[in-house]
């Protein structure tokens, strides 16, 4: 899938004019491919309370890292494209889902993305590495018209070791301590 964005004016910050002079009022063109992906999954039913799931995927990260920047002026047009070296990364995951009784049934899974970048290639500003999740939650069937759910996910996001060379006036190293993100999600279905 591509995706096109056109701002007709740039409306940078006084730094860039001086810099650009020429390009202030310029016209810009992004083309982003966003990334396609294909996902097997699989359902069964155990037992009338235990049913186990999974899913196997792969999305194209590579074509994702290529951004291609246009400015267009009266004066001028200029272009460049960013590859960031984006992988294609895969995702596994598994569950369960356990019925404690009519109107209860408990969730949890595991899951697992390779990362979409290489030490080498990761920048501070997309810290992106391998992902770890683990969920847990509920859902209670009220009545025939509400039923809602509580749930929770870690994610371990990996340390997102930085090692690039020559960058800037010399070479960018380094790792995030606490790369990890806690989400909390509730959802409630009222049928009409």
């Amino acid at each position: 899938m591509i995706s096109k964005m056109h701002f007709p004016r740039v409306a940078w910050v006084p730094t860039w004019r001086r810099r650009w002079g020429g390009l202030a009022g310029s016209q810009v063109d992004l083309d982003i491919n966003l990334p396609q992906q294909v996902m097997f999954s699989g359902y069964h039913q155990v037992t009338s309370a235990l049913a186990l799931m999974g899913n196997v995927g792969w999305q194209e990260w590579s074509d994702f890292g290529e951004t291609n920047v246009t400015l267009v002026s009266t004066t001028a047009t200029n272009g460049f494209v960013q590859d960031r070296d984006f992988d294609d990364t895969w995702h596994f995951a598994i569950g369960a889902q356990y019925r404690v009784s009519p109107t209860w049934k408990l969730s949890t899974g595991f899951a697992y993305d390779t990362s979409p970048v290489s030490d080498g290639d990761r920048t501070p500003d997309a810290p992106l590495d391998r992902q770890y999740r683990f969920s847990a939650g509920s859902e209670h069937v009220y009545s025939d018209n509400l039923d809602f759910g509580l749930a929770y996910t870690f994610m371990d996001a990996g340390s997102a070791d930085i090692q690039q060379s020559g960058t800037l006036r010399g070479d960018l190293v380094g790792d995030y301590d606490t790369h990890e993100i806690h989400v909390v999600s509730a959802y409630l279905n009222w049928r009409w």
